[in-house]
């Protein structure tokens, strides 16, 4: 799947939000405490921005954010959201990374959901332990801790905080961070693995002030700015230097943060080259009708079922003898959903299924899986060694367990011992579709899914003890029971389950 990129994170902070104000001549003092009022969720639209020298890019989503209380003085806040492109006007960045440049955005877009981030800070902001927190280019720091200020001990109207960092050097350039190898998914999250290319750490010295600017009933406003420089320099100067200006409005009632902003300029130079990039940070709590949009449960995706005048149209189109027509209705027969499909319709399709043309050839087997008969199931065998295309394959295997066709079977099995199945075979799912068309064949694929059993991939065997486990008869007890004692917990928990669903069928 194409997916777009989900985050869910856990943030714990202090209890207690205390607004000490008092007007001096000398100016507005504040003294600043987190809370989270654990009866409110709120709503935040974040978004990044990248200018450099090769285009431009943007990244922005909705963050929804709900605390419990933890302790006293803690408060747990989960976020979940999304972050999707966002089209920017003038030249787009190049989709690959040049050295010396920003990563492009759209890691953070098509990474991996990933659960479980956590971050601790205290009553003042003071990040006391991160796991999981997703590291964004420097000098923008984490995602989440991008949200929440660190606020001095002592009240006052301007303090500064001069501290030794590190931030990943080419070419990831992201940070400051010090998780970034915890966790696969998303530009600062690089597992070990054998041959992985290493990653270097810079330290560098990051200096922020924040000013208290105003301070009213309702919010505080503070004006930030930051700098970073790297103790490493290339010949005079640093390796990696930044400096940022921004703004955060707190709510005084709540302790919400209102909105943070942030635009940095970030410098690079390495041996060969130097690079300059504009980056912009924005969180904004949402409010009102945006609010409520936010927090609405998704729409139900509109239908997108082909009628049959508009079926006619295409089928004719079929026949061209213009190839970029014929491609173009193949292309809307695929992704669409037909509402009926006549014997004329299925006959032509029987025959466009070995067609030259690939997109052509994919159009006629998947209307065949989905609405073929018993007729069409030597096609759709044939199309199961269709090469390089695993959905395809997906599709005529589903297509295959719900016409029910013993011959199937073996063809099903061999497709599943090979792991060419789905994008999922090789991430630990246990029944995927081919294993639930083998499933919807019913007993008469049993001695095919049996012999899956003597297959050296754990995971293939795995899957043969999920089919077994709905199909299986008193043939397979046997052979199962002798693998509930394999070294393997997953096989020998899988085999357990598959005996005992099994048993109880026989028992009834």
């Amino acid at each position: 799947m194409k997916r777009q990129t989900r985050f869910v994170f856990s943030l714990i902070a202090g209890v207690s939000l205390c607004w000490l104000v008092s007007r001096a001549e000398s100016g507005t003092t504040v003294q600043l405490r987190y809370a989270f009022p654990p009866d409110r969720t709120n709503v935040y639209n974040l978004s990044i921005e990248v200018q450099g020298e090769t285009g431009r890019e943007a990244i922005t989503g909705n963050f929804i954010v709900s605390p419990r209380a933890l302790t006293t003085n803690l408060t747990a806040v989960s976020v979940r959201g999304q972050l999707r492109p966002k089209p920017m006007a003038g030249p787009p960045m190049a989709p690959f990374y040049r050295p010396g440049g920003v990563m492009p955005l759209m890691g953070y877009v098509s990474g991996p959901p990933i659960e479980g981030r956590e971050l601790v800070i205290d009553a003042r902001g003071h990040v006391v332990r991160a796991a999981g927190e997703l590291s964004l280019p420097i000098p923008l720091g984490q995602l989440m801790a991008s949200l929440f200020q660190e606020f001095p001990a002592q009240g006052g109207s301007s303090w500064e905080d001069e501290a030794e960092r590190f931030v990943l050097d080419e070419p990831m350039l992201q940070g400051p961070g010090a998780a970034f190898m915890s966790q696969p998914g998303g530009y600062g999250y690089v597992p070990y693995y054998p041959g992985r290319a290493p990653v270097g750490a810079l330290a560098v010295r990051q200096k922020t002030k924040l000013d208290v600017t105003a301070a009213t009933d309702e919010t505080v406003t503070l004006n930030k700015s930051l700098s970073l420089e790297s103790r490493m320099s290339t010949g005079l100067e640093p390796r990696v230097s930044a400096t940022g200006t921004g703004q955060v409005v707190l709510e005084r009632a709540t302790g919400w943060p209102k909105q943070v902003e942030l635009e940095c300029k970030t410098v690079v130079v390495t041996e060969q080259l130097s690079r300059r990039s504009v980056l912009k940070l924005r969180w904004q709590l949402l409010e009102g009708p945006e609010r409520e949009a936010a927090l609405a449960p998704p729409r139900p995706p509109a239908e997108n079922k082909v009628a049959p005048e508009e079926l006619s149209k295409l089928v004719e189109q079929l026949k061209s003898e213009e190839l970029y027509t014929r491609q173009s209705a193949a292309r809307t027969l695929e992704t669409r959903s037909l509402k009926s499909v006549t014997p004329e319709v299925l006959a032509l399709m029987s025959n466009l299924a070995a067609d030259r043309d690939e997109a052509v050839r994919h159009a006629a087997l998947a209307i065949l899986a989905e609405h073929g008969t018993k007729e069409q199931v030597p096609l759709l065998l044939k199309a199961l060694k269709e090469p390089n295309d695993g959905e395809l394959r997906v599709k005529v295997a589903k297509g295959l367990g719900r016409l029910g066709d013993a011959r199937a079977a073996e063809p099903l099995a061999d497709l599943l011992a090979t792991g060419q199945t789905d994008p999922y075979f090789a991430h630990g799912v246990r029944e995927n579709q081919v294993t639930g068309a083998l499933i919807q064949l019913g007993p008469v694929a049993e001695p095919a899914v049996l012999a899956l059993l003597k297959e050296k991939n754990i995971e293939t065997r795995c899957q043969a003890c999920a089919a077994l486990k709905q199909i299986g008869t008193r043939k397979s007890l046997a052979p199962l029971k002798e693998l509930t004692t394999y070294p393997s917990k997953d096989l020998s928990e899988a085999a357990a389950d598959a005996c005992r669903s099994i048993q109880a069928r026989i028992e009834k």
